[in-house]
């Protein structure tokens, strides 16, 4: 006989991370996951960032990196 048998309910997806579960234990002593309440909280939108001033750089030395030890 196997050690580790494949089980008999599908899998959804594979799992990447660790998961936080909750399971309690019914009458017959077996464990049951318990989906936890999630409760809904409001968003909030933040507000339109106004636009940036152009660069006051002439063209030459725009995205030019520094020079010397950073």
């Amino acid at each position: 006989m196997a050690r580790h048998e494949r089980s008999r309910q599908p899998v959804a997806a594979p799992l990447t991370g660790p998961v936080k579960i909750r399971a309690r234990r019914d009458a017959n002593g077996h464990l049951q996951i318990v989906a936890p309440d999630r409760s809904l909280s409001e968003t909030v939108e933040a507000a339109e960032r106004p636009p940036q001033p152009d660069d006051p750089r002439p063209a030459v030395f725009r995205n030019v990196p520094p020079f010397g030890a950073a």
